[in-house]
């Protein structure tokens, strides 16, 4: 994973890295830890040492690749879905081509850190992320749900799932107060809320469950969230 340093694994879930030239295309992907080449093409620039009349000919054959460089990129990279990446990386020695390929690739590639899709809070450096719909449900649990998260859900249908990464127990009656303010039940009803809580490894999910919605296995340990407590943090948002 040379292409990309230990703190930038950390920090973006998905990474793109770009090495091009006249001669060479390269992109490499590295998702949640996992390295996978992408493409890894070349082009055809024979050299010769033949003079006169031959080397000219090369000569011209190698400006008119220089010129053709910029769309073969293009045509090549075009097949990489680009949306999913948080983070791009380039190493291109030609600016005029890196400017090309750089423009052509930020449209869909925000920079961001993945949990800024989310609703997310970072408390004593411990990240809370919770989705926004149920398709944001299913794409939490989906693709960044860890065993040893905790999953804050309220007992009643319509709420966000909360994780705590790596299972802060400290910030528990936080969550759970979090995910009671942005359930339905509290829009709804504005009552105590009760609202469940348990580990990474006790969710699954069946393929006849509709997008959003996951099941428990085992023990679910609950929380009831104060009216009060919830209409007090209104004011922290």
């Amino acid at each position: 994973m040379k292409e990309f340093s230990k703190k930038e694994i950390e920090d973006y879930d998905s990474l793109l890295y770009i090495k091009a030239d006249t001669k060479r295309l390269k992109a490499i992907e590295i998702i949640k830890g996992k390295r996978k080449v992408l493409l890894n093409k070349e082009r055809e620039v024979r050299k010769t040492n033949a003079g006169g009349m031959a080397k000219k000919k090369f000569r011209r054959h190698f400006e008119a690749v220089k010129k053709r460089t910029g769309s073969w990129h293009l045509e090549n990279l075009d097949k990489i879905q680009r949306d999913k990446y948080d983070k791009l990386k380039l190493d291109i020695e030609n600016p005029k081509y890196k400017e090309t390929i750089f423009n052509f690739l930020k449209k869909k590639i925000t920079n961001k850190k993945w949990y800024e899709r989310f609703r997310y809070f970072i408390k004593n450096n411990t990240l809370i992320v919770g989705g926004k719909s149920r398709s944001s449900n299913e794409e939490l649990l989906k693709n960044y749900l860890e065993k040893d998260d905790l999953v804050f859900h309220t007992e009643a249908r319509g709420s966000p799932f909360f994780l705590i990464k790596k299972g802060s127990k400290e910030l528990i009656n936080f969550t759970a107060l979090v995910t009671a303010k942005f359930s339905k039940e509290w829009k709804n009803a504005k009552k105590d809320i009760e609202v469940m809580y348990v580990r990474g490894d006790q969710i699954y999910k069946d393929k006849n469950m509709n997008k959003g919605t996951f099941g428990v296995r085992g023990k679910k340990e609950i929380i009831l969230v104060k009216k009060e407590d919830i209409e007090s943090f209104k004011n922290k948002i």
